[in-house]
């Protein structure tokens, strides 16, 4: 679980960001400006309400990694907009973030989250003598997938969608959509040491080793999936799953992939009380993920070289 520390927000104030547009979010227009958004919006052009961004375009995408925008995200309340003659300023008690609850599950937004926290502890409550009251910049990730295919793999488009209610005297919906779009110039093969290596980056990590998954060793479980830790926790070693480990599965077993319990979690074909299928609580992962996991596994899961005919070559 990732602890939000209220600090934190302080410090990214004073980071360079993209510039910013100023986006009412829709609904009212006599309540519009009760909860406005600051954002690198850009579409359309002459009244920008979302933010379509090409991965690593500086005027957009605050992060330099390929394969990832962020967009710096704030939000104001009882903002002075001149567009909104109508709307004045008001009291307003609480914010929230339409967001998966609770944080330990899979689907949960860690940085929905910030922006919400962020909010409630710098911009609120404010009565209707109080304007222009800024929550600063949270970061709003969108990592862009991956498909894999013969002898290639692509990034994908990526998009989420931030939906907020401020509440008080009256209400306040708004929306912010987001898109990131890949870099025609880059692919995700571009850094890729190995097949091991894709798996990692590509698929255990997006995919499994999330804060609420196997990012570490948890409570609930005994595995792993973090970088450098991968390989240990899953190549010869027993399941902790007692009806898996008595059926004489291994997570991984080398040049098996019919009796390598990471197989059946992936495609959910299961025993009984052998548990759920994985990612549990998200999407099944595509066809062409597993058979290229296969295909490490039938070629001992090793830790280096190119041994699979999908994805990233040498």
């Amino acid at each position: 679980m990732r602890c939000l520390l209220l600090a934190a927000f302080s410090v990214l104030l004073l980071v360079a960001q993209p510039a910013a547009a100023q986006v009412a979010g829709g609904g009212s227009k006599s309540t519009d400006c009760l909860a406005e958004f600051n954002a690198p919006a850009n579409l359309p052009a002459k009244k920008p309400k979302k933010v379509r961004c090409v991965d690593n375009d500086p005027t957009c995408d605050s992060d330099p990694t390929t394969g990832v925008c962020q967009f710096q995200v704030e939000v104001c309340v009882n903002v002075s907009d001149p567009a909104l003659p109508k709307c004045g300023p008001d009291r307003i008690d609480r914010f929230s973030v339409e967001n998966v609850q609770p944080d330990t599950d899979a689907r949960h937004d860690f940085d929905f989250q910030a922006l919400e926290d962020a909010v409630n502890a710098f911009a609120l409550p404010v009565t209707a003598n109080q304007t222009d009251v800024c929550s600063g910049t949270v970061g709003i990730e969108l990592v862009l997938p991956v498909r894999v295919a013969k002898r290639k793999a692509k990034y994908q488009k990526m998009k989420k969608n931030l939906r907020t209610h401020a509440r008080g005297r009256v209400d306040d919906s708004d929306k912010l959509g987001m898109q990131c779009l890949p870099d025609t110039a880059t692919s995700p093969c571009d850094t890729v040491t190995s097949t091991f290596d894709q798996i990692q980056r590509h698929i255990l990590t997006p995919g499994c080793g999330r804060d609420t998954c196997h990012s570490t060793v948890g409570p609930l479980h005994d595995l792993s999936f973090a970088p450098g830790e991968t390989l240990s926790f899953l190549v010869g070693v027993a399941p902790n799953n007692a009806a898996a480990a008595a059926a004489g599965k291994l997570r991984v077993d080398p040049g098996n992939p019919g009796n390598s319990f990471l197989i059946d979690k992936l495609r959910g074909k299961l025993g009984s009380n052998e548990g759920s299928r994985m990612p549990l609580g998200l999407k099944r992962l595509k066809g062409s993920q597993i058979r290229l996991i296969e295909e490490w596994i039938a070629a001992g899961a090793p830790a280096t070289g190119f041994v699979s005919t999908l994805g990233c070559q040498p």
